[in-house]
């Protein structure tokens, strides 16, 4: 190979490195599809020429057409079928209600058009009636997992899509493959733990790295890709190299106690656990940096209560903690109070939250602590007030795995970057 080869060669693979780490938005295409399709239908007369234009406009969507953005916040979902009383539950409907679809007359054709925020990204699903189990829309080849299956994603053209997730843009869940499994008894607990640990690539006992503890250990390892995801940041110089503990709570999927609720609940015993006896564990097993500085405990939900628990009350043991949509409202906003009423403490907080997180397990939480959003806007204020390191943000999202999964990224290029 040549000089000039050579060249070439290089310029190629840097321009393919740096591209990877660029966000990418929606592609940002004002459709007028169903709009012309509304003025057809509308000068028809004859139900059979109402169903071909309803059959052609849906063999538009399947060829990449769909969902269809009017403008930067007009969006318009279909659905056909030959049932009736279709409704949406999603995001939008902060999955406590149902929209009705409405039907074009003399078709099987549905439709919903939404206003939304230009750089709005939520996750949705289709039911027959409201008592139906909800389905991702059979338009919309865009799915995020979790642990009731997938759901439709609904990103609005602003909306910056991360090109490390395009290998799971259509649904696919990572695997354990990348990690080594300990179980990992607790003397304070009274039983075990699945404990899940990440290496960097050419991991050395030679060189001490920082640690990053995650909540739902093995829910961030199949919906959040974080091992997919920290191989590439690392190796294209976005994050210095850390370790990974994830963490999982007994029972998964199951109503069997102990399990999250019990462990992230504000518990002394599981914070005792996680610091006393699960960091000594992996200090000694692997090489970290045994500063807690340099070790940030990260959660979402219910983890993300019990990650911001952690780095308030042992500020020793983890000098940084990231709540992600956490559910701080529990127990009449006990950890907002318990802040509010003590000393500034040397740990720095990252806390992120969806705006449309209004009404989070409004069927099993009490009405009066489902509203994440505000929540943590108070968690915030008091933060502010004690004048804490904190970085806060709100995005145009969910309670989902979508949300979390890309804003993970920031926090951990915020605390790790190079």
């Amino acid at each position: 190979m040549n000089r000039k080869s050579i060249w070439c060669f290089i310029l190629i693979l840097l321009i393919i490195g740096s591209g990877l780490m660029l966000c990418s938005k929606s592609q940002k295409v004002h459709s007028r599809l169903f709009t012309n399709f509304e003025k057809q239908i509308n000068s028809l007369r004859d139900p059979l020429e109402k169903q071909i234009a309803a059959n052609e406009l849906i063999r538009k969507c399947r060829m990449g057409n769909y969902p269809i953005f009017e403008n930067d916040s007009t969006v318009v979902l279909l659905y056909q079928g030959n049932d009736s009383n279709i409704v949406i539950n999603g995001d939008m409907t902060y999955w406590a209600d149902f929209i009705p679809m409405e039907k074009i007359p003399d078709t099987d054709l549905f439709y919903k058009r939404f206003i939304l925020e230009p750089d709005a990204r939520l996750e949705y699903g289709i039911s027959i009636t409201k008592e139906g189990f909800s389905f991702p829309d059979p338009l919309n080849p865009y799915k995020v997992l979790n642990g009731f299956g997938p759901f439709s994603e609904l990103a609005m053209p602003d909306y910056q899509r991360h090109p490390l997730f395009k290998p799971f843009e259509y649904g696919k869940k990572s695997d354990l493959g990348r990690v080594i499994r300990h179980g990992h008894e607790s003397e304070t607990l009274g039983y075990s733990h699945d404990v899940f640990i990440y290496l960097p690539p050419n991991y050395s006992k030679d060189q001490s790295y920082p640690t990053l503890y995650l909540q739902d250990g093995q829910d961030y390892i199949e919906f959040c890709h974080v091992p997919v995801v920290l191989d590439a940041l690392i190796k294209y110089g976005k994050i210095e190299p850390i370790i990974v503990v994830f963490i999982q709570p007994p029972n998964r999927f199951k109503p069997d106690m102990p399990n999250r609720a019990t462990e992230y609940g504000l518990n002394d015993d599981y914070i005792k656990y996680v610091c006393d006896e699960l960091v000594p564990f992996v200090d000694e097993t692997y090489s970290t940096i045994r500063s807690a500085e340099k070790r940030m405990v990260a959660g979402d939900s219910y983890g993300g209560l019990i990650s911001v628990a952690i780095g308030f009350r042992r500020p020793d043991v983890f000098g940084i903690a990231y709540g992600q949509s956490g559910y701080y409202s529990c127990f009449k906003d006990q950890i907002i109070r318990e802040i509010e009423d003590s000393g500034r403490k040397n740990v720095r907080f990252w806390v992120d939250v969806g705006t449309y997180e209004r009404s989070v397990g409004s069927n099993f939480l009490p009405k009066d602590e489902t509203d994440f959003l505000e929540a943590a806007r108070r968690l915030k204020n008091v933060l502010e007030a004690k004048n804490y390191d904190l970085v806060y943000k709100e995005y145009h999202e969910g309670h989902t795995w979508g949300n979390w999964r890309r804003h993970l990224i920031d926090a951990v290029e915020y605390y790790f970057g190079t």
